[in-house]
């Protein structure tokens, strides 16, 4: 099974989108809202390991930012 992917101008379309909601909304809402946007992501995946090994991509991706 091959994993799809977005092509590289719809990511950037996402990219530009998050940014812009993220900078419309208030700080204290950002972490909700992010955890909103990746549950309701997550539910349109079927398969679980495919999320949880998102979630996992996206922690390492922060620990490498943070060092």
């Amino acid at each position: 099974m091959t994993d799809a992917t977005l092509p590289f101008a719809d990511l950037e379309r996402v990219y530009e989108r998050l940014a812009e909601t993220l900078d419309a909304l208030p700080e204290a809402q950002e972490r909700l809202f992010l955890a909103q946007l990746a549950l309701a992501l997550s539910h349109r995946v079927e398969n679980v390991d495919r999320v949880m090994a998102a979630i996992e991509e996206a922690r390492r991706g922060v620990a490498e930012v943070s060092v």
